[in-house]
């Protein structure tokens, strides 16, 4: 099989200990229901810092030796502790594909490296299978892909209905409440899927930062935003410069509540996708997202976190 960097990776034998610097693939492992193979993490899982919210409490919820914090942490997308790392004897490594430096030092030492690089539902879809074919774990990879393909069905069937399409922003609140995901992102499908229209369709990029006058000229009727510790819906409608926007004054302004439950690069999506379609149009998708929430979580890990 091959990675996201095109590289052909080479397993004699399912992985047994693995290193796994990215969260977001992390938790597709426990949704493989091989937790057990790993034996480092993202330094992300123990030190949530600005960019993710109750992290550790879910996986603790997943693995004792995480709620314990006895599994090593080893680095992230920023920095790795490369001799932390081969402490741990790893036989596959899992990580950015963008982390060049480290990736070329640990397969000049003959260590399997799986570089990894979401941008769209089908990348989620790959890591997935792969990491099924890597961890012995075929026929649930298999389940988790169907059952996730089975839940966007459902969804596109609906919004294949609606006649009055609304206009879209969505907000990387973090970083910037103008930064937002265009044509070919993940965003860009799933508001696509229920019904929506991207209002920044029109650009082809997974990142970008529109001026506030674009954003009024393209005045979208909803408006939703990732997680922040730092911005709410009410910071936005409290600023003036936004007051001429449909979104605030009619009100439509949601917020994803936490980084892990609505981790759009794992299969977690789906519950971003049906968040998405309750917001956009609740007189629409009759749904309860409590009920959803759980059953989705139910099935993508077997058991309900809480």
């Amino acid at each position: 099989m091959q990675d996201f960097r095109g590289k052909t990776i080479r397993l004699s034998k399912p992985a047994e200990r693995v290193v796994c610097l990215i969260e977001s693939a992390l938790t597709g492992i426990y949704m493989l229901k091989q937790g057990h193979r790993v034996v480092g993490i993202s330094t992300n899982v123990y030190t949530e810092g600005f960019y993710y919210s109750e992290t550790f409490k879910y996986y603790a919820d997943l693995d004792e030796r995480i709620r314990l914090k006895r599994i090593p942490a080893v680095g992230n997308w920023e920095s790795v502790n490369v001799e932390k790392v081969l402490s741990l004897r790893p036989d596959l490594i899992i990580i950015w594909s963008s982390q060049t430096d480290a990736i070329q030092t640990f397969e000049k030492l003959g260590i399997p490296v799986y570089g990894v690089f979401i941008s769209k539902i089908e990348d989620v879809f790959k890591e997935i299978k792969d990491f099924g074919v890597m961890l012995d774990a075929k026929d649930r990879a298999e389940k988790l892909i169907q059952y996730s393909r089975e839940e966007i069905k459902k969804i596109e069937e609906l919004g294949g209905k609606i006649k009055n399409p609304k206009k879209v922003f969505f907000s990387w609140a973090q970083h910037s409440f103008l930064q937002t995901s265009c044509r070919g992102s993940i965003v860009d499908e799933l508001i696509n899927k229920v019904g929506g229209i991207n209002i920044c369709k029109g650009i082809e990029a997974e990142s970008q930062i529109l001026t506030m006058e674009k954003l009024i000229k393209l005045n979208p009727d909803v408006i939703v935003m990732w997680y922040a510790k730092s911005m709410s819906p009410e910071n936005v409608k409290r600023n003036k410069q936004y007051r001429a926007v449909n979104a605030v004054k009619s009100g439509s302004i949601y917020q994803f509540s936490d980084t892990f439950f609505f981790d759009l690069w794992t299969l977690k999506f789906l519950y971003s996708m049906k968040f998405l379609a309750k917001a956009v149009y609740p007189e629409f998708y009759r749904f309860e997202l409590d009920k959803e929430k759980k059953k989705i979580m139910n099935f993508l890990y077997g058991k309900i976190l809480q």
